[in-house]
């Protein structure tokens, strides 16, 4: 499956979502389209989740600054998980309450923002009772972290600075 294809489901799935919601899909999917018109999608899904998670990083910051998803800047975006001093734990804890800040119930079943932060917020590192030989391993070729940093991180990387500009 294509990620495009898999961040156009996933959009679908979300149409229920508040009309910022769905104006932050469409900017992320107008973003990445040309960052990926033919990727595939590979073991993990991160691309896909880091897809889903600039939509939800537009939907927070227009909804915060009261503007539209449009003029959102990269660098806002990216001081959204580059803060220094902070753990991975304290970003996740600092989107969630702005996203309750926004009106959303994360355990919320029938709210497409909270469905997808749940899915999103899930932490892809190995437990910590696994024994060393996987945790050495593990990093170079399997996800690390929560899903919408890692994803994030890897939507903002450098390799695709050039063609993801906005």
């Amino acid at each position: 499956m294509m990620i495009l294809d898999q961040l156009r489901q996933w959009q679908s799935e979300d149409s229920s979502g508040p009309a910022q919601w769905q104006a932050a899909w469409e900017r992320a999917l107008e973003l990445l389209g040309p960052v990926w018109p033919n990727e595939k999608m590979w073991s993990g899904t991160t691309l896909a989740d880091g897809g889903a998670a600039l939509t939800t990083a537009l939907y927070i910051l227009a909804r915060e600054q009261n503007t539209t998803p449009a003029d959102v800047h990269r660098a806002q975006v990216g001081e959204l998980i580059n803060r220094h001093g902070e753990t991975e734990g304290d970003i996740l804890v600092s989107w969630e309450a702005r996203l309750r800040a926004l009106g959303h119930d994360l355990e919320a079943p029938d709210d497409p923002v909270s469905v997808r932060w749940r899915k999103l917020r899930g932490d892809n590192s190995p437990p910590g009772s696994a024994s060393d030989s996987v945790h050495i391993d593990f990093g170079a070729e399997h996800r690390w972290g929560p899903g919408f940093l890692e994803g994030l991180r890897s939507v903002l990387a450098p390799i695709y600075e050039n063609r993801l500009q906005f």
